[in-house]
């Protein structure tokens, strides 16, 4: 058997924040590359992107049967961001993920895995949305031979649209 393809995660995984989404299973690139959208993976620290969730597992369990059963019940998706931040300067240049994801403020995380991180959406790429609400931003503890940053949970506020194409 050969060795399948691999691709390096380094500088290939693309998130943004884009405010606001017409149609999240169909986003289109003008608005993911548009003056609204904020580019996040720069200030995203390499460990600092945590997608996840949880299945719930029904029993199903039967008067005639010794072994019970499963089945997919509801589930949960979920999203936390680690960044870096300017402490003493929350409105620099250079200091957007900090100012652009207030807590409570509503929007779309919008992330392309496996193509360079530079280049622009483009009509055919392949990108998860999620909807989200961000939560609060809590300072990560110091420590030494590391930079200040900030931990973020992002509340999930609607359907996660997974392995979407991108619309011209």
């Amino acid at each position: 058997m050969a060795i399948p393809a691999s691709v390096s995660t380094d500088g290939n995984v693309k998130v943004t924040w884009v405010p606001t989404i017409t149609v999240p299973a169909v986003p289109t690139a003008t608005v993911l590359n548009g003056g609204t959208a904020i580019e996040l993976s720069c200030y995203i620290t390499a460990g600092g992107l945590t997608t996840g969730g949880d299945d719930t597992q029904i029993t199903d369990s039967r008067l005639c049967e010794r072994q019970t059963f499963s089945r997919v019940g509801t589930f949960t998706d979920t999203l936390a961001l680690e960044y870096v931040y300017q402490a003493q300067d929350p409105s620099a240049a250079d200091n957007k993920a900090f100012a652009t994801l207030a807590p409570l403020t509503e929007g779309f995380i919008v992330i392309r895995w496996g193509q360079d991180d530079t280049e622009a959406y483009a009509s055919g790429d392949i990108v998860d949305v999620y909807p989200v609400e961000c939560n609060r931003q809590q300072k990560v503890n110091p420590e030494a031979n590391t930079v200040l940053k900030i931990s973020q949970n992002m509340n999930v506020t609607g359907v996660v649209e997974r392995d979407v194409v991108v619309a011209t």
